[in-house]
């Protein structure tokens, strides 16, 4: 009997505890307010891109059922949206300034019979010239509270982040046989020593060819160790064997090509990331091949780097945005700065932005000291939008 007698408590526990579990997800599935343009996604952005005038972008508040009488709420700006975004996408970025954008009416009403509300307009101003300057990327963290308390607000579908895509317009010089740029690491030793690495830069060539051999050898960067050590960073477009359009990077003894087919007159990003042990090439933050590497240690001469060389180099190449890490770079870090990043990012050696607009000698943004220098009379572009959109 006793033991009939907790069989049965159990299972009116059991039943109890079900019980309330299942209402606990009704209530949680039904009659919940979210912000719709997140699809209750928990970790939802959207990107605009800003240039030299205000942007609008709007959002709306979205109830999983029809309301049987008008409800209220309101977007918040909140810093901890961003904190979390940053952490969950393996970004940077920084809240947008108080003054850089407005609320056109924060609140939001959905009327009774209703399940969206009308939209609220969110303003953003262009980026002051400092800001274009920091290398920060801007950001707008919002939150969804309900200002009535009538609904409750889906935690899921509660936040969202405006991302700023800045407009990159910008000086660029050329690069070509009669102008290499050649670079002086500061450092005592003869060699910079590389276990792991990035190389990362904005191009766009002006020839390229589409034949195997053709316009071969048009060397983009080229560095190699001094004093016996072994090293050597080596990077062009085309090679006997291959089209004149396909990228190449020779390091650790091998060398591997790129799987997509360049095109001339076209802005790209290009990113080498080596671990040591492996290679990856990423192309407009995208994966573009990868290999196994031998795992050595790669050094370069101090003064024995250079874009550029003089006997095959055939084209016009305007470049922006070089960096050289002393980290293996994540494909989520690549992709997310490629036209931008903070000059006091950790383990960023070498950062030139190659903006100067003038003149044969171009700075380190990072401080360190680092040199670059043209060889020969510095032809400029001015104003270019080097995202190739």
């Amino acid at each position: 009997m006793k033991r009939n007698t907790f069989l049965l408590f159990g299972l009116g526990l059991a039943t109890l505890l079900m019980g309330g579990c299942e209402d606990a997800d009704y209530s949680t599935l039904s009659d919940q307010a979210f912000i719709a343009q997140t699809s209750t996604n928990g970790n939802s952005s959207e990107k605009i891109t800003i240039g030299n005038d205000p942007v609008t972008t709007s959002v709306n508040v979205r109830l999983s059922d029809p309301t049987s009488e008008p409800c209220s709420f309101r977007l918040e700006v909140d810093t901890t949206v961003l904190a979390d975004y940053n952490r969950h996408n393996s970004t940077s970025y920084v809240a947008l300034p108080e003054g850089q954008y407005s609320l056109d009416n924060s609140q939001a009403t959905v009327e009774a019979g209703e399940s969206l509300s009308s939209p609220i307009d969110i303003t953003l101003n262009p980026l002051t010239e400092q800001m274009k300057n920091s290398g920060a990327k801007f950001a707008l963290p919002l939150r969804l509270v309900s200002t009535d308390g009538k609904k409750g607000v889906l935690n899921s579908g509660s936040s969202i982040v405006v991302l700023l895509d800045q407009v990159i317009y910008t000086p660029v010089p050329i690069l070509n046989s009669r102008n290499n740029f050649k670079f002086l690491w500061n450092t005592s030793a003869d060699n910079i020593e590389l276990n792991a690495w990035t190389l990362e830069m904005d191009l766009n060539i002006s020839l390229l060819g589409t034949e195997v051999g053709q316009l071969n050898n048009q060397a983009i960067f080229g560095g190699w160790a001094n004093s016996g050590k072994d090293g050597e960073i080596y990077i062009r477009f085309g090679d006997a064997p291959i089209k004149g359009n396909i990228l190449q990077i020779k390091t650790q003894g091998t060398q591997m090509n790129s799987k997509m087919e360049f095109k001339a007159n076209t802005w790209y990003h290009i990113a080498y990331v080596c671990t040591g042990s492996s290679l990856n090439l990423y192309v407009n933050g995208q994966l573009d091949n990868s290999m196994t590497l031998p795992g050595k240690t790669v050094f370069l001469g101090k003064d024995n780097c250079q874009m550029g060389n003089q006997d095959y180099l055939r084209a016009n190449v305007m470049v922006s945005e070089f960096r050289l890490w002393t980290t293996a770079r994540s494909q989520g870090e690549v992709a997310n700065n490629m036209y931008v990043i903070s000059p006091q990012s950790k383990n960023l050696f070498a950062y030139f932005k190659f903006n100067e607009g003038y003149g044969n000698d171009f700075a380190d943004a990072t401080g360190h000291g680092n040199t670059c220098t043209a060889q020969g009379t510095t032809q400029w572009v001015q104003n270019v939008r080097i995202d190739g959109k």
